[in-house]
Order: structure tokens, then sequence, then C-alpha cells
């Protein structure tokens, strides 16, 4: 989401991307109960990711980065959550951290984006305070939950500006490297437990001027009619891993219906049972929607990207409704196939319960509410003037 490179280059490396991200899956889906259990990332998985350039997936070219477009972001970490959710969510969430300190000014950018081993996560909620002092700001507060922060070289978080009398003058987003903070384990949860969401702090932290950002200079004016999708892109992130996890679960039910018997029925397959069929034919139906709407949203933020033409408010007002409405689908799905399958997909030992857990879970982020989603576009839709989310 990035200034285009060469169309040739940025096609081969996409899909040198795709494929990598598909050879990565079987390894991710070895390794996802190690990793659950600590709650982190195991080394192995962290290197395979970093070493295939996924961390990188939209960082720019000219810093070694893939420059991909938001549909190759949809196909990567989709196809890398095929083997788990908690790896496709963090480098997901590294792509769209990569993107937001793109749009930082420099000197700023090339210091956030020049490390060899770049990774940037970050949270937007303006969940501290920031003074004035010469040269910059001082920076004190917590922020919950910073998806991989300890695993980031850099850490992009949401501040409220005070001026010298402690009035609130602004929001910003402060760019902090990792090591100056502080990562509480706070991530205790029922799924995505291998994203490390610890909680972000800072005591009275230096942040100087060239790494800290005014929100509507990265965003423009929350009133604006046209400007840069940023909710939409966001939401993509999010929405990206559960297309894969979707997969993976319809894969693994699919792949047992032959073998399991149906308790209770003349049926001795699942394979069998026509209400079994209709099951999995409606669970696959939602997944291959949600991909539909997802890929349809990630084209028109590219070719708006391409053109240099931004979004208006009610094309990304639609677009954020899609989105939510992707997820909905995803957690539709989910649950169509835990009854298809039966309760043998919720013991330990089974892949299904950590898809279940980790889908239900991720749904729930706030910005993918579909609540808020359709209530912004039918406010759009309807003409009001009122609004609903802060950014759309």
């Amino acid at each position: 989401m990035t200034a285009s490179v060469s169309t040739t280059t940025a096609v081969i490396k996409s899909a040198e991307a795709l494929q990598k991200a598909r050879s990565l899956s079987p390894l991710l889906r070895t390794h996802a109960p190690d990793c659950e259990a600590e709650r982190r990332l195991t080394e192995p998985v962290v290197a395979a990711l970093a070493e295939a350039g996924m961390f990188k997936l939209w960082l720019p070219a000219r810093y070694g980065g893939t420059q991909a477009g938001a549909r190759v972001l949809v196909e990567v970490v989709a196809a890398l959550a095929e083997g788990d959710g908690s790896a496709a969510w963090l480098t997901s969430h590294m792509a769209a951290g990569t993107w937001m300190a793109a749009r930082f000014p420099e000197p700023a950018r090339s210091e956030l984006l020049g490390c060899p081993d770049v990774r940037i996560t970050g949270v937007l909620a303006p969940s501290a305070q920031a003074r004035p002092v010469p040269g910059g700001w001082r920076v004190t507060g917590r922020w919950p939950y910073n998806s991989g922060g300890s695993l980031s070289t850099h850490v992009m978080l949401g501040c409220l500006l005070t001026d010298d009398a402690g009035r609130t003058a602004g929001q910003a987003l402060c760019a902090i490297p990792a090591g100056d903070l502080t990562f509480e384990d706070t991530w205790h949860v029922l799924g995505m437990r291998a994203t490390a969401s610890s909680t972000a702090t800072a005591t009275d932290l230096f942040v100087p001027e060239s790494r800290v950002v005014r929100m509507q200079e990265l965003f423009g004016p929350l009133d604006q009619d046209a400007g840069a999708p940023v909710a939409p892109v966001l939401l993509l992130a999010l929405l990206s891993p559960q297309l894969g996890m979707g997969r993976a679960a319809l894969a693994h039910v699919l792949a047992h219906a032959s073998e399991k018997p149906v308790a209770g029925t003349y049926y001795d397959t699942q394979a069998e049972s026509v209400a079994f069929q209709l099951h999995v034919a409606e669970a696959a139906v939602k997944i291959e929607t949600a991909e539909a709407l997802a890929l349809r949203v990630a084209d028109e933020l590219d070719a708006a990207t391409e053109s240099g033409t931004p979004l208006a408010f009610a094309d990304r007002a639609r677009a954020r409704a899609l989105v939510c409405r992707a997820v909905t689908e995803v957690v539709d799905a989910i649950a169509l196939l835990a009854t298809a399958h039966g309760s043998g997909g919720f013991a330990d030992s089974s892949p299904f319960q950590r898809i279940w857990r980790d889908v239900n879970m991720a749904a729930r982020h706030v910005n993918a509410s579909p609540a808020v989603a359709h209530e912004t576009y039918g406010k759009s839709l309807l003409g009001r003037p009122e609004r609903a989310a802060r950014i759309v």
C-alpha cells in the first residue's frame, strides 16, 4: 500500500511472497501447539517468517520490502493462517505497522524503516498522555493490547497531546523503540494466545518531535469527505487471518468426514449424511463469500492507491461494512462446522478447537464490530451528519 514500483517487479515479488507463505503453512501448523503453550511465537517460527520476508510485505521496495498491495496482503496472510492464526495475525499487524510508519515524514520514516530486521507493531488508541518538553514530548501511559510488541523494532502508540497547562490539545501517534518500553504479560484469554498481545508501558519517556505525528497529518481531518482509507486498510489486516483459519477448519472437517460415524443414525460416515452435506456446503459458501468481500475491498484500495485518488467517505464506510460482514461470515461458518464435526473437534488434541477459539477471539476486536460498521454505513447511505466511528 505504498508508492508503486515497476509492475513486473511488483508482480514477481508478490507471487514469490504468496508461494513462500503457502510453503510455510505446514511448518506453522506443526509448531502451532507449542506457540500456543508458550503464548508467543517460538524462535523457529519467527526465524522462518523473517527469512521468508513475511514481516516486510508492506515495506517499501527501497528499504528491501515486498511493497505488496492490499490484495497480496489478504492472500499471503490467509495462506499463513491455514497453518496458524496467531502467526498470520502478527504478520498482518506488522504489515499494518509498516504501512503506518511509511506515512511518517522524513527523517523519521527512514529511521523507522531502515532497520535491517524492521518489525513494527502498534496500538492506535490514545491511552497515554504526552506533555511538551524542549525537543519533543514526555510520554506516560499503558497500551493494551500490543500484539507482537516484544518482537518489534519500533512500536507506534497513540497519545493525547497536552499543552503546558495539562489540557488536551490533540492526538498523535508516537514511534518508540521497543527497547524503550516495558511489556506487561496481560494477555490471558481464550484464543489467539500465541500473539503475545501484552500491555506496552512507558513512564516519563522522552520521544523526539521527529517521531511524533499528529493524527490529522496521518489520517486527515476526521470529518473530511475524502481521504486515506485508513480504517479499511487496517480492517483488512484484522480480517485476513480469519479467512485462512476458516479454510483450515473446513479442510479439517472434510478430511475426517469419510471416517467419522454419525452416532444414533443409519449413516456409517458423516460424508453420507445429507444434514452434514448441507452444513459443510453452507459453511464453504460463507467462507468463499468472506473471501470475495475481502478481495473486493482490497482491489478497490489497490486501485485508489495506484491512481492516487482518495476514497470518499461513503466508499470508506461501505468498505468497513463489507469487511465486518466478512468477519461475521467466517464466524458463522466456523459455528456450522463445529456442529457438523461434532464434540470430538473440541478435544485438546484437535486443531479444530484452537481454530474455533482463535476465530472467535479475533472477531471480537473492537474495530471489527459489525454494529458500528453498519451504523456508520447506514448513516452514510441516509446522508446523516452524525458519526459513529472516529476513523473511517
